[in-house]
């Protein structure tokens, strides 16, 4: 009679594995590596990881990752856990004019659109454009085989009848290529202020690497599109403070990591 045991072990550390996947999938685990690509591999990675484990007779450490990753989905979403992560983060300077505004880059649709996160950024840069606040606007434009955001704003502006200068830098890796670009621009162009633009969980570290660079920033962050950042603390908003969750502690290992590497003071 042949062994199955092997069999079953394997499909045990898969399951759990799996449902470990779920969760991390859930919780956005992925962007503590800042993992920019299709969250949904996470699920089977883990899965497969969990049968080769299994099958290494480890499935009690899948099944305790696993229960430890519930644990953790539970605190996020049943307690203020993301309130008090968030705290600090955001930073909202008064509103002055400047030299330019400059929009941090976000991921686009892979035909070109906007996705919410960019499409919330680009239209706090373009009201601070509209209400003359600077004349010109500075992009910065992620790798191949990222579409361009320029084209993207270019549309936009026009639907909204605004015709200003625009600058870009890049292409760019992360938010410390950023500030080093237009860190150089702004020496080159000689601007003394400039207005920074994006998603408010990411203003702090956003603003701090710019002036590390040399620029005097004006952080003016845009709506928040992901999550009601200014209400996680309500029992009420278990959904949220799980989409939070990713973003949130991204942000804080960021700000470490940025102190490490001595690119924020």
């Amino acid at each position: 009679m042949p062994d199955t045991r092997p069999a079953r072990r394997f499909l045990t550390g898969a399951a759990l594995g799996f449902f470990f996947g779920l969760v991390a999938k859930e919780l956005d685990f992925g962007t503590l590596v800042s993992f920019h690509g299709d969250r949904a591999l996470v699920v089977p990675a883990a899965a497969a990881i969990g049968g080769i484990l299994g099958l290494a007779r480890l499935e009690r450490l899948v099944a305790g990752a696993s229960a430890l990753a519930v644990a953790l989905w539970l605190v996020v979403a049943f307690t203020p856990l993301t309130h008090w992560m968030g705290e600090g983060l955001v930073r909202r300077d008064p509103v002055e004019k400047a030299d330019a505004v400059f929009v941090l880059a976000s991921s686009l649709q892979r035909d070109g659109d906007l996705s919410t996160a960019a499409m919330s950024r680009l239209l706090g840069g373009l009201d601070l454009l509209g209400r003359g606040f600077a004349p010109r606007l500075i992009l910065s434009e992620l790798p191949p085989p990222s579409k361009r955001y320029r084209d993207a704003a270019s549309n936009l502006m026009g639907a909204l009848g605004l015709d200003h200068e625009i600058l870009e830098v890049g292409p760019v890796s992360d938010t410390h290529d950023e500030a080093v670009a237009v860190g150089a621009l702004a020496r080159e162009r000689g601007f003394e202020r400039v207005l920074v633009v994006t998603s408010p969980s990411h203003s702090l570290r956003a603003s701090l690497a710019l002036e590390t660079e040399g620029v005097n920033v004006i952080s003016v962050p845009s709506m928040e599109t992901q999550f009601d950042y200014e209400n996680l603390r309500s029992s009420f908003e278990g959904d949220d403070r799980v989409r939070a969750f990713g973003p949130l502690i991204h942000e804080r290992v960021g700000l470490l990591y940025y102190r490490y590497k001595g690119w924020i003071q």
